[in-house]
């Protein structure tokens, strides 16, 4: 998204068109929809409610189409960038374009009427007090004799070195995820869009470290760091390494304006997540998926947390963090397994939201994974924008996970997680056909592509029932006797039901003797 701020007058509806039909994108003039959305013109707003009432009408609307994540170009109202809030909802999900003119340039293009409630005998004041929130902006361009044309070209050719990211769009805490190749080395000059910290404690898995760790101390430059290795394996999500973490952090005098940053997979980012979460009752996190697992799904959502003997990730939080960043690069170091792994996270989207992206596995490979992460990202942006918390429609994200994770406990964490979310999808998909709500079809293909891309390892054998059934009884999504369990009735789709844990275990027992005859 591209977002024209400048005050009143200063051509950013004119531009906005322009650039839109260069871009081949649509245009959006935020007052326009305002006025749309209530059936009032903005002065009638303004008189009826004033100001402040219009503030959070334009806060709403700001919202909407920022979370909607579709490429396009806005006008902002002229007051919206003076609120930090509506600046960062804007930089979480585009870049911000300054049209700049002197208030004597912009005298002579505001006409002389009532559509402007704001231009009167203080608009100069308010001119000279809106400076520093325009300021604040990704590009800055001086319309001042320059034409339409001129200007929308200015912007044109100043885009591919603008920020695009993708956005999680919340009421109080909206965050960008930056997806591309070798931009790690851009960490910096990303972080200082959002926040200026005075330090970086960085907890970096093993293996990241002996692979990238020469790449991470440059791309911190003189900042004032600390990198302290995670060891791989979930047994880092511990009490005990919490313990060893935070003690760590105390110990470099870490404050609130530092900054945590977790590079690595799901393990070292839930953990820093968490310890960020609790050290001096919260310091900002950045999450850095380093693992294709990590960068398609964990490193989004602010759920982090630590694993205990009845179950994993039962302690935790949700806590955002200030922006995720998905570098493509990272993922050369990765093995096979690993990848495989991840790919049942991407196949999952695939199944509950987005038919485009499990057709486009259903034709690969080879697969370009800068294209599978921005199609992940987007998707769970837009689940997580819509339900922060798991109190709705997010719960589809767990399609595959409540046997999986019980397949994970059940085996001690010796199976990898895209292997039991594999499991769990397929049984999920075999329970769907079994109720009657997912075609015989469309069960093939799913149990198809799993099979082709090997996901299941053909030595897995399938946990007893009363395994299974400790599992569940502690699971994180039910509530008394019932799971939130998450079914699908066709492919780019979801459906949320409350079973009984009785049910789960009866259609497991019969999952389990199909999967042994081999479905």
């Amino acid at each position: 998204m591209i977002f024209l701020t400048g005050f009143m007058g200063s051509g950013k509806t004119t531009v906005g068109s322009r650039l839109s039909s260069l871009l081949d994108m649509p245009f959006i003039d935020l007052d326009t929809l305002i006025s749309e959305k209530t059936g009032s013109p903005i002065p009638e707003i303004f008189r009826c409610v004033g100001e402040e009432a219009f503030r959070s009408i334009e806060r709403r609307v700001l919202l909407e189409v920022a979370s909607s994540n579709r490429p396009c170009v806005v006008a902002a109202g002229g007051g919206l960038p003076v609120d930090p809030a509506n600046r960062r909802i804007m930089k979480a999900s585009g870049c911000i374009v300054h049209l700049q003119a002197s208030f004597e340039t912009i005298s002579l293009r505001v006409p002389d009427d009532s559509t402007r409630p704001l231009w009167n005998e203080k608009a100069r004041s308010l001119f000279e007090g809106r400076k520093e929130a325009y300021g604040d902006a990704d590009l800055v361009v001086d319309t001042e004799a320059k034409t339409i044309e001129q200007v929308s070209d200015d912007i044109f050719h100043a885009l591919p070195m603008l920020p695009q990211p993708t956005g999680v769009i919340l009421p109080d805490v909206s965050y960008p995820v930056y997806i591309g190749k070798g931009i790690f080395r851009d960490i910096r000059s990303l972080m200082r869009r959002h926040i200026v910290p005075e330090g970086v404690f960085a907890l970096v898995d093993e293996n990241v470290m002996k692979h990238h760790g020469r790449l991470i101390e440059r791309a911190l430059g003189r900042t004032p760091s600390f990198l302290m290795s995670v060891p791989p394996g979930e047994d880092s999500k511990s009490y005990s390494f919490l313990k060893r973490v935070l003690d760590e952090m105390f110990t470099h005098r870490v404050n609130r304006q530092w900054v945590c940053l977790a590079v690595g997979g799901g393990v070292t980012g839930d953990l820093a997540g968490f310890a960020a979460s609790i050290y001096m009752r919260g310091i900002p996190v950045i999450q850095v998926g380093t693992t294709l697992l990590s960068q398609v799904d964990s490193s989004i959502g602010g759920k982090t947390g630590i694993n205990n003997e009845y179950g994993k990730n039962l302690v935790g939080s949700f806590y955002q963090p200030v922006l995720s960043l998905s570098d493509i690069d990272f993922l050369a170091t990765l093995d096979e397994a690993q990848v495989k792994s991840a790919m049942a996270e991407v196949i999952k989207y695939g199944i509950i939201i987005d038919s485009a992206l499990f057709e486009y596995i259903e034709n690969g490979p080879p697969y370009d994974y800068e294209k599978i992460v921005f199609m992940c990202a987007r998707d769970k942006a837009r689940v997580v924008s819509e339900d922060e918390r798991e109190g709705g429609l997010r719960r589809i994200l767990n399609f595959g996970h409540t046997l999986g994770h019980a397949i994970e406990k059940s085996s001690d964490f010796t199976i990898l997680h895209g292997e039991a979310v594999a499991v769990g999808m397929l049984f999920s998909s075999w329970l769907s056909r079994e109720r009657g709500i997912l075609s015989d079809g469309e069960f093939v293909r799913i149990r198809h592509l799993i099979d082709r891309e090997g996901l299941i390892p053909a030595t897995l054998s399938l946990p007893h029932p009363q395994d299974i059934a400790r599992a569940i009884s502690l699971d994180k999504k039910g509530e008394e006797s019932s799971v939130h369990f998450v079914l699908t009735p066709s492919i780019g789709d979801a459906s949320v039901r409350k079973l009984s844990e009785i049910e789960v275990l009866e259609a497991y027992r019969g999952f389990a003797d199909g999967y042994a005859a081999g479905l």
